[in-house]
């Protein structure tokens, strides 16, 4: 459908990690499956995702990372931001707006954002995200089966829209056959 390639990659070594060659289009998904331990038994799940999101970003023009919500502790305790506040400073747009986005996202806009569970901060910051940039790089790690479910179809939509992005998951967690056309899966 749309063909147009933003990001081709050669196979390459990540701290020992070897990632297969791939070519993200606009359009798609590239959902690349990480194992939680490399053949030391050294964790691939914290630092190492950050590491190879952070050297993706730098590589891939225009690729927005999606980090994880952090909130100054001190706001966070006297003043701690609502969702509909998260949206309205961090898009630009109107209350009405913000409320739409929030909703659509099944939390309510008053909520703090620090009381989300995590699967809901991210996909509150993934939503934000890809409704200001066209290719996104973030990850589902630390999210439970429900929320993945919402956020996957959420992500799903995106990308439907003519979005791109790269997610990296766990292995463990990789299926045989995407269900979604245009998430091309990588192990």
């Amino acid at each position: 459908m749309f063909n147009e390639i933003i990001f081709r990659s050669q196979k390459f070594n990540f701290q020992g990690i070897e990632i297969p060659e791939f070519q993200l289009e606009k359009g798609k998904l590239i959902r690349l499956c990480i194992p939680n331990f490399d053949e030391n038994g050294k964790s691939l799940v914290h630092q190492f995702r950050y590491d190879l999101l952070s050297y993706l970003a730098k590589n891939i023009p225009n690729a927005k990372l999606t980090t994880d919500f952090q909130e100054n502790k001190v706001i966070s305790v006297l003043n701690p931001i609502t969702v509909e506040s998260y949206i309205t400073k961090n898009l630009d747009v109107n209350k009405n707006e913000a409320i739409r986005i929030a909703k659509h996202l099944q939390i309510k806009p008053k909520k703090k954002v620090k009381n989300l569970i995590f699967g809901q901060q991210k996909a509150l910051m993934i939503k934000c995200d890809f409704e200001k940039y066209t290719t996104l790089l973030f990850d589902y790690y630390g999210i439970d089966a429900v929320t993945f479910k919402n956020l996957d179809a959420l992500v799903s939509k995106e990308i439907k829209r003519g979005k791109s992005g790269i997610v990296l998951d766990r292995l463990e967690f990789s299926s045989n056959k995407e269900i979604n056309q245009n998430i091309i899966q990588i192990k």
